[in-house]
């Protein structure tokens, strides 16, 4: 997913893309918009409070060094409100 797309949850909740890595997706919670430089890597950016992954992940990936210990996992159902940008 790219940088800065926005998502609704079900619940209403919008959040803005923030964070790619091999564990997953994750954002922060409200409309954003970051940028990042050519050769510039993700985690630069700030940590995301949420991970589009599904709730049991969430005691993982808390123990994970990049991710905050309160990172929650908000599951899989969204819809896209405005697409990000590409790196």
């Amino acid at each position: 997913m790219k940088l800065n797309t926005i998502i609704r949850l079900p619940d209403g909740r919008i959040g803005t893309i923030c964070y790619q890595g091999l564990d997953g997706v994750g954002g922060v919670w409200g409309e954003h918009e970051f940028s990042i430089k050519p050769g510039e890597f993700g985690c630069q950016l700030i940590a995301p409070e949420f991970m589009l992954k599904e709730k049991e992940m969430e005691p993982i990936l808390r123990d994970y060094i990049y991710h905050r210990a309160d990172v929650e996992c908000v599951g899989t159902d969204f819809r896209i409100i405005k697409q990000g940008i590409d790196l």
